[in-house]
């Protein structure tokens, strides 16, 4: 994952501009949009600058950008293993090949690391929610949600995202792409949540 885009995301994520950065750090906003389009390697000083205005491990950022030794053990940093999402045509499904590792993001620390894993978007279902094709989002596995939980499910083998709506005994699987039909789970389908959507990284 390249670091221009999870420092975009740290941002959004605080609501903030890059001109309010700016004020924080001290790092000119348009330096600082250099930095997210990847057009310019930040070094550790600005780094560390932005972790502060982030609220997030300063080295967890110097890691990404190799400014750190790689890890050794499990404790030094915790990476979550992004997994693909493998189709021939119908059905899907998540491979065990791994093409890549993303850090925790602000918020997921306290949550035991086997429950957290990443998955590469490969449609275009729940782009009302910001969810596009190409984004990595992270899943907290569990096998149950609340109603209206955006969640990783699969269905008939197919593994997909969509929002989780409860009514009565029956569960709906709801798009927020007007193209994509909700989805009536029925009595004989082959149904299971794979886990809650916590975080999105969107592909910039």
């Amino acid at each position: 994952m390249e670091i221009g885009s999870y420092l975009k995301e740290l941002r959004l994520k605080n609501n903030f501009t890059t001109k309010q950065v700016e004020l924080k750090t001290g790092i000119s906003n348009s330096y600082i949009s250099l930095i997210e389009r990847d057009k310019r390697k930040p070094s550790a000083g600005i780094l560390n600058k932005l972790a502060k205005a982030y609220q997030v491990k300063p080295e967890d950022l110097l890691y990404l950008m190799g400014y750190l030794p790689p890890i050794k053990t499990k404790d030094d940093f915790k990476q979550i293993p992004i997994y693909n999402i493998i189709s021939t045509g119908k059905p899907s499904s998540i491979s065990e090949n791994i093409e890549g590792y993303s850090p925790i993001p602000p918020g997921l620390e306290t949550l035991p690391m086997k429950d957290l894993f990443a998955i590469r978007v490969k449609d275009k279902s729940m782009i009302g929610k910001r969810i596009e094709e190409g984004d990595i989002v992270i899943i907290r596995r569990q096998n149950d949600v609340s109603n209206g939980t955006i969640a990783l499910i699969s269905l008939n083998n197919e593994i997909t995202i969509k929002g989780i709506v409860k009514q009565n005994k029956y569960i709906i699987l709801q798009s927020t792409n007007l193209d994509h039909s909700p989805i009536l789970v029925k009595e004989t389908d082959n149904f299971n949540i794979v886990g809650k959507v916590e975080w999105v990284m969107h592909k910039f």
